[in-house]
C-alpha cells in the first residue's frame, strides 16, 4: 500500500481525532477492485471508451503506461505564474491539470475564517483532470491535506448513491408519491418501517433529494434495497476500494450492517460511511458524465530533462458507477436541491454567472459531541451546454460557524461559469 493510505490503525486513529462519535468502519475483508471482469462494468465499458475517445486536437504520446507509476505529494507542487508544476524523481517534469484562480478560489473560502478543517476538490467530470485541491486545518491536531482524508461521515451526501441503488432496480418511480413523518434530525423505528396513523406528509423521490428528507430515503432503502444492493453502488461509487491516483488518498469506508432499521438509517447518511471531498467530487462527476466516474489525474503531460514531451494524458474511465439513463435521471432530480431545496439560499444569487448553466448536487449535515464538530456537505455540479464542472466540499464548524460546505462550492463554481 502506498504511503499514508488507510489502513485499520490510521483509519481508527484518524476517526477518534475527528470525533468519538464517529463510527470506527473495519476495513478487512471490505477493500475490493471492481475490474472490467465485472459483468456490469464489461457491459458498459464500450459504452464508456467510445464516450472519452480524445478528439483529433488531442495528441497521446504513451498514455496507459505512466500514471500508474507516478506518484508526489501536495508540498512537492510549485507554480510558474498561473501553471503547477511537479518535478518528478527520474529528473522529468510533469506539468499539472490544476488551475491557480480556482484554487485561490477555494483556498480563500477558507481562510475567510479560521474554521477547524475544511476541503474542497473541482473536478472535469468529462476528463478526470484534477482542476483544484484545497485544505484548511486550523484545529489541534492538524490533520494534512483535509481534502484528501476520509475522516468526515458522508452524512446525508450519500443519498445520492442510495437513489442510484433505487433507481437501478428500477424500485422507485421518481415522481410517485411516499406518506411519512418524523426524521428531520433522528430516524426512530417506526419513521423507518412507518406508520400509517402518523404518515400524513407525502412526497416524492425528487422531493427527498432536494430537502434530504430522511424519512422517505430510509422507507425506500428499507422496502427495496438489500445489503448486497448497498455494498454494490457502494463499490462501484468507489467506496471500500482504492482509487488511483498520483497523490496519497484516503479510502472511503463504508459498511452496511445485517440489521435492517439501521441499514436503511446508513442509507439514508446517519453514520457507518465516511467520505473524503475528493471522493465526493468524484461522485458528483460520475453522476453528471452519464454514469462514468473517469480515472482521477492531476498529470496533463510529462516532459524529459531536454524539454520533450513524454507524456500527455487521455481521459479513461475507470468505473461505470450506474446506467447513462438513470444518471441523467438522477441529475434531473438533484437539480431540486439547489433551485428550491437545502443549497438554494447558497446558489440562488448569481451574480456574474454565465446564463443558463443548471446546477444540481447534495447537501449534507451531521454532527458529534466529543468535541462538537458539524460537517456541513456539498458535492455537486454545473452543466453549461457541453460543459460540465463537479465540485466536492465540506467545511467542519464548531457551535459558532460562518460557512458551509455549498459556499465554497457555490463561490468557485461561480468562478469557473464567469461570464
Amino acid at each position: 500500500m502506498r504511503k499514508m493510505r488507510l489502513g485499520t490503525k490510521i483509519m481508527l486513529k484518524r476517526l477518534a481525532i475527528a470525533g468519538g462519535a464517529l463510527f470506527v468502519v473495519g476495513m478487512t475483508g471490505l477493500i475490493a477492485s471492481v475490474t472490467a471482469n465485472d459483468d456490469f462494468l464489461a457491459q458498459t465499458l464500450a459504452y464508456a471508451d467510445e464516450k472519452t475517445k480524445p478528439t483529433q486536437s488531442t495528441p497521446v504520446v504513451h498514455p496507459v503506461e505512466v500514471d500508474s507509476n507516478i506518484h508526489f505529494s501536495m508540498s512537492d507542487i510549485t507554480w510558474e505564474g498561473d501553471t503547477a508544476w511537479v518535478r518528478l524523481a527520474d529528473g522529468r517534469k510533469a506539468r499539472l491539470t490544476l488551475r491557480k484562480d480556482l484554487m485561490d478560489n477555494m483556498d480563500r473560502s477558507f481562510s475567510e475564517h479560521p474554521v477547524p478543517y475544511g476541503g474542497g476538490v473541482a473536478v472535469d467530470p468529462s476528463t478526470g483532470r484534477i482542476l483544484a485541491i484545497s485544505s484548511a486545518s486550523n484545529a489541534k491536531p492538524t490533520i494534512e491535506d483535509y481534502a484528501l482524508r476520509a475522516v468526515a461521515p458522508s452524512a446525508s451526501v450519500f443519498k445520492l448513491v442510495t437513489s442510484a441503488a433505487l433507481l437501478e432496480k428500477d424500485a422507485v418511480d421518481p415522481q410517485a408519491t411516499v406518506c411519512y413523518s418524523g426524521g428531520a434530525s433522528m430516524l426512530t423505528e417506526s419513521d423507518v418501517r412507518g406508520n400509517p396513523n402518523t404518515d400524513n406528509l407525502c412526497r416524492s423521490l425528487e422531493y427527498a433529494i432536494g430537502h434530504s428528507t430522511n424519512a422517505i430515503i430510509a422507507r425506500l432503502a428499507y422496502q427495496h434495497l438489500s445489503r448486497e444492493d448497498l455494498e454494490s453502488i457502494a463499490l462501484k461509487f468507489g467506496f471500500n476500494r482504492e482509487i488511483p491516483f498520483e497523490l496519497p488518498l484516503d479510502i472511503s469506508s463504508a459498511e452496511f450492517v445485517e440489521d435492517d432499521i439501521e441499514r436503511a438509517k446508513t442509507a439514508a447518511g446517519f453514520w457507518h460511511v465516511n467520505l473524503s471531498p475528493f471522493h465526493g467530487a468524484l461522485l458528483a462527476a460520475a453522476i453528471i458524465n452519464d454514469g462514468v466516474m473517469m480515472r482521477p489525474t492531476l498529470v496533463d503531460a510529462i516532459y524529459d530533462t531536454a524539454g520533450n514531451v513524454t507524456y500527455t494524458m487521455q481521459p479513461k474511465p475507470w468505473s461505470v458507477v450506474m446506467t447513462a439513463d438513470h444518471a441523467k435521471t438522477l441529475a434531473q432530480l438533484a437539480q431540486n436541491t439547489t433551485r428550491e431545496g437545502t443549497a438554494k439560499k447558497a446558489f440562488s444569487g448569481r451574480k456574474g454567472w454565465k446564463k443558463g448553466v443548471v446546477t444540481g448536487g447534495k447537501t449534507g449535515t451531521l454532527s458529534n459531541k466529543l468535541p462538537f464538530y458539524t460537517f456541513n456537505w456539498y458535492v455537486g455540479w454545473g452543466v453549461l451546454n457541453e460543459d460540465k464542472f463537479a465540485v466536492g466540499s465540506v467545511v467542519v464548524n464548531t457551535e459558532k460557524w460562518w460557512i458551509k460546505g455549498t459556499n465554497v462550492a457555490s463561490r468557485v463554481m461561480g468562478l469557473y461559469f464567469h461570464e
